[in-house]
């Protein structure tokens, strides 16, 4: 008995593999879509490095999925005894190697969107009291302890920490 063109174990394990590649291609599909903000947080040079490994990590995870697919999916001879290429063993480990390359490199490209938020430079502070009553401005140092001081339209004020109820920064008053 012949056996089944291309039930080859190490053809079978390929084509496991490619369908895991295909999952970090879409991985890296949608990591392109999703956007952090409207505007980047950190440095240009940080967000080009970012793009770049991106643009790695896409080009590193097409290599990875034709190393292995050619492997899985042979185009030699269709003859019911065609053996695989003597180097397919070293195509699919190189091929599983750079799966792994391509999503550490879409992880390095990612790590851009945690880089801390530069907020609102502006220092304006919104302080609101149990009351209701609202005071806006820039913040000033040289408060007493416990208290903190704000330049407003109508003056500087100082306001004790425990009679407010609310603080956000804001960028205009």
């Amino acid at each position: 008995m012949q056996p089944e063109p291309f039930s080859n174990p190490m053809a079978e394990s390929a084509k496991g593999w490619h369908n895991i590649q295909l999952a970090v291609m879409g991985f890296i599909g949608l990591c392109g879509v999703i956007k952090m903000g409207n505007h980047p947080d950190g440095p240009d040079w940080l967000n080009l490095w970012s793009a770049g490994m991106v643009a790695l990590a896409f080009v590193s995870s097409l290599l990875s999925m034709w190393m292995v697919g050619s492997v899985a999916f042979p185009l030699y001879n269709f003859n019911a005894g065609a053996q695989m290429p003597a180097d397919s063993p070293r195509r699919l480990r190189g091929g599983i190697r750079m799966t792994f390359v391509s999503i550490v490199l879409m992880v390095l490209g990612a790590l851009t969107g945690w880089w801390p938020s530069s907020g609102d430079s502006s220092g304006k502070m919104q302080v609101q009291d149990a009351n209701g009553a609202t005071a806006c401005g820039d913040m000033l140092a040289g408060a007493p302890a416990g208290s903190i001081r704000l330049s407003t339209a109508d003056g500087v004020l100082t306001i004790s920490l425990r009679t407010i109820a609310s603080m956000n920064q804001v960028s205009s008053c």
